[in-house]
């Protein structure tokens, strides 16, 4: 295993992996994808609610969805998110950006630094 880089399919390796999706951070197994500073998620979802729950979290997240519409919820105020549009959360606001699925939608989001504890769910 080459510790200097690591060349992947992103959809393959996030959809086949453990860690829900997760290709980058701090819970990877080896270097290069193991990395305090960042993590990396690619996910898809078919139309409709889903069951991702409301969040806040300590850290910066930024979404980029590349195919496809969804409603978020940010700071309480609905959004719609298309295909080339991106969205960055700053830390300690609540957010969603899954909250329903209006056309199959496939995204990545960011965050950094790594830190999978930095989360809390919202009931």
């Amino acid at each position: 295993m080459n510790e200097k880089y690591y060349v992947g399919s992103y959809r393959e390796d996030g959809l086949n992996e453990p860690n829900r999706g997760w290709i980058v951070g701090k819970f990877k197994d080896t270097l290069p994808r193991k990395n305090n500073d960042v993590e990396i998620k690619y996910w898809e979802y078919d139309v409709g609610l889903t069951d991702h729950p409301t969040k806040e979290s300590d850290i910066i997240e930024c979404t980029f969805i590349l195919t496809g519409k969804t409603r978020a919820t940010i700071d309480d105020v609905d959004v719609i998110l298309s295909a080339g549009d991106y969205v960055v959360i700053h830390p300690g606001t609540r957010n969603n950006t899954v909250v329903e699925i209006l056309e199959p939608t496939t995204g990545l989001t960011i965050k950094a630094p790594s830190d999978p504890s930095a989360k809390r769910i919202i009931a």
